[in-house]
């Protein structure tokens, strides 16, 4: 067994054996609690009888052991607000959920990888489109969204909907994150030939094993 194998193995069998949920504050400390609940600015936990809120600006991410998940904190672009038109009273009555959700500094989406390049995944509840059981409706439906980034860069939209396959498109952007490696080069060569294409769990293996293969070299 090799190095790189052995070190692989130890991070999925840490994965597993999490079995309380975590925080993990900006200044690097990890708290272990019971529970973990969000609102749009602050992370609620509770441990035992005690509970404690923290604001998003002190926290990077979390883990929920139950679903074997871990969420990374991201930061939202700020979206200026026009000037209203006092005649545009639809606005005007919807002005403060604009200012609301303006006010939105952050938000925490699923991470799947770990290290350099760091893939994440988040869900996105799209309404319904028209009436039932009129022509052109479409009922509420869940999508899948994926990015992709290197440390704490801006996330890059890898794939808009569905579930995360080696297309064309997903490979060609791949091959510029991962280019500093052509042993990983090759093997991602190799799943781009695959019939049926390589799915979203042999794509994030690959982030991983070329994350390990960077640290060890550092």
């Amino acid at each position: 067994m090799n190095k790189l194998t052995l070190i692989a193995i130890l991070i999925c069998s840490y994965c597993n054996a999490q079995t309380s949920d975590f925080i993990v504050t900006t200044s690097h400390d990890t708290i272990y609690v019971d529970k973990i609940n969000l609102t749009d600015f602050e992370v609620k936990t509770k441990k035992a009888d005690k509970k404690k809120n923290y604001n998003f600006d002190l926290i990077n991410s979390y883990y929920l052991s139950k679903e074997k998940k871990y969420y990374e904190r991201i930061l939202l672009e700020k979206k200026e607000i026009k000037e209203t038109d006092k005649y545009d009273y639809r606005r005007n009555e919807n002005l403060y959920l604009e200012e609301y959700k303006n006010r939105i500094k952050y938000k925490f989406i699923e991470r799947l990888t770990v290290g350099k390049v760091k893939l994440f995944t988040e869900v996105l509840n799209e309404a319904a489109i028209g009436l039932p059981n009129q022509p052109g409706f479409i009922a509420p439906q869940k999508n899948e969204i994926y990015y992709i980034s290197i440390y704490d860069s801006k996330l890059e939209l890898i794939k808009t909907s569905g579930t995360l396959k080696l297309t064309k498109d997903v490979y060609e952007l791949l091959k510029v994150y991962l280019n500093s490696d052509d042993e990983i080069i090759k093997k991602l060569d190799q799943l781009l030939l695959l019939n049926p294409k390589a799915n979203k769990e042999q794509i994030i293996n690959l982030v991983n094993e070329y994350n390990i293969r960077i640290d060890s070299k550092n």
